[in-house]
């Protein structure tokens, strides 16, 4: 998943051996603003999102000039997606920064930019952090997770991980960022371990049953995964992410009904603002799509985005809606308004790029222009990880099968299935090629694996529904009389 200061106190909450002596890690006037301070900490680091803004605003209800708590703050309003209440968190937190330590003013700093979109920036910043302060194990985190979302360079983001752990051993999210990245590079028996520490780092927390629950979901065990989601809540009943897992876990099985009771109890959990307002039209406008009802689908994205203008999910899928309804002009004017927010961000050669290149891919696969097609494909996979590869052979056998030509199109489905051989969306487009190659005794064996799949789907589900129709069943699955 970072101006004046009043007169106060420089109480020490820790020393931190430098080069010219020692330092004062945290500025506070109140010494009644560290214990939730640090309690906020701990629920950060346990990404329990409610619970760390309700303690840093404790620490700030001691102290209101409290810099780290104000950046804190900010951290946790950007990671439940409310932008605008990180933006003034972190803007309190730069106007008390007048006074605190250098370490604490290039923390700041870090994460001012990294709010800021300014990402060279922000690297730039950890990295004097990181060369002045090497045991300051946070930015070896978050220099990783730069390398890794921003820069998409896996090996060195492996690297900081790897610091950030020998700082501190026991430091359980550089453990858990190991074993995704690992994960992301196609070595899952190295990833399954590193989260098996993670467990053992921290028995007591929900993350990290439902991190490993995320390399299960990965893999197509999806069973497996909604257990290992049940665990986490077994150790905290609300907890937002596996809630909101397993209601992605639901999705894929074609339960629709149990998934939105998933995704909105999960929202219902967040710190509350517009952009959770947003994400509940978001939820409700996907599980739309799967239905079929597109035209809902479309209101439900167009309300979210009427709230929060920015919304990455509800742009992405009011493209993908917009091409079921074949209203390509507006689906190219959204495309073009996403690619403006991507520059204006600086993530243009970032793995967001890649989600672009696939909605204009299956746009113009949807449009009949599948040469142009093929290469958004081309130009996805250029923004791809082994991990996300598997997507971008999916648009490309989708496309293939479009203009008929059905070998390359099992081509793509082998190499997508090396990933994850249990993926719906590529078993059905396995179903659709043998059905069009009139090979009856593969639709059916791959198709009887999607059945058992989606053995508890909702009716309405519409990939179930067509799967029946491509193995000439009825909508309860049995041969027509």
């Amino acid at each position: 998943m970072s101006p004046p200061r009043g007169a106060g106190i420089a109480l020490l909450a820790g020393l931190s051996l430098l080069g010219c002596g020692r330092e004062k890690k945290l500025t506070t006037s109140a010494e009644d603003a560290l214990p939730p301070y640090r309690e906020g900490v701990s629920q950060w680091e346990k990404f329990y999102y409610p619970e760390a803004k309700h303690s840093f605003e404790e620490a700030l209800r001691h102290d209101s000039t409290f810099a780290m708590a104000w950046c804190r703050l900010a951290m946790v309003e950007a990671a439940s997606g409310a932008s605008a209440a990180a933006a003034g968190a972190m803007n309190e937190a730069v106007r008390h920064a007048g006074g605190v330590t250098e370490r604490e003013r290039l923390f700041i700093a870090m994460w001012h930019a990294r709010l800021s979109f300014n990402n060279d920036l922000a690297g730039a910043t950890a990295d004097s952090l990181i060369r002045l302060y090497p045991d300051e194990k946070e930015a070896y985190l978050f220099r990783g997770s730069l390398y890794e979302e921003v820069d998409k360079n896996i090996d060195a983001a492996l690297g900081c991980y790897r610091k950030a752990v020998g700082a501190d051993s026991t430091y359980a999210q550089a453990v858990m960022s190991l074993g995704y990245a690992y994960s992301t590079l196609g070595n899952q028996q190295e990833a399954v371990r590193l989260m098996q520490r993670y467990i053992r780092l921290a028995p007591d927390a929900a993350d990290p049953r439902a991190s490993y629950a995320d390399l299960l979901v990965r893999a197509g065990r999806y069973d497996e995964a909604l257990e290992q989601y049940t665990r986490a809540l077994a150790l905290k009943p609300d907890y937002w992410y596996a809630i909101r897992e397993i209601g992605t876990v639901y999705t894929i099985q074609g339960r629709l009904k149990e998934a939105e009771a998933q995704f909105h109890r999960a929202l219902s959990l967040l710190p509350q603002g517009p952009e959770i307002e947003a994400g509940h039209f978001v939820a409700d406008a996907s599980l739309q799509y799967r239905r079929g009802a597109f035209a809902e689908a479309k209101a439900d994205y167009q309300k979210a985005l009427a709230i929060d203008s920015v919304n990455y999910g509800a742009a992405e899928g009011l493209v993908r809606v917009l091409g079921k309804l074949r209203d390509f002009e507006g689906a190219e004017r959204v495309l073009g308004r996403i690619g403006g927010v991507l520059r204006e961000r600086h993530l243009t050669n970032s793995s967001a790029m890649l989600s672009w290149h696939l909605m204009r891919a299956g746009l113009l696969t949807d449009r009949g222009d599948l040469p142009a097609a093929l290469a958004e494909s081309d130009s996805a996979m250029g923004y791809s990880l082994p991990i996300t590869r598997a997507a971008v052979d999916r648009q490309r056998a989708q496309t293939h099968l479009a203009g008929g030509d059905l070998e390359d199109a099992l081509d793509d489905c082998g190499r997508a299935l090396e990933i994850n051989p249990n993926s719906p969306q590529v078993l059905l487009t396995l179903v659709r090629i043998y059905h069009a190659r009139g090979d009856a005794r593969m639709t059916a064996e791959i198709g009887n694996r999607l059945l058992a799949l989606w053995a508890h789907a909702d009716p309405d589900f519409q990939d179930r529904i067509e799967l029946l129709r491509l193995l000439g069943r009825s909508a309860h699955g049995a041969p027509p009389s």
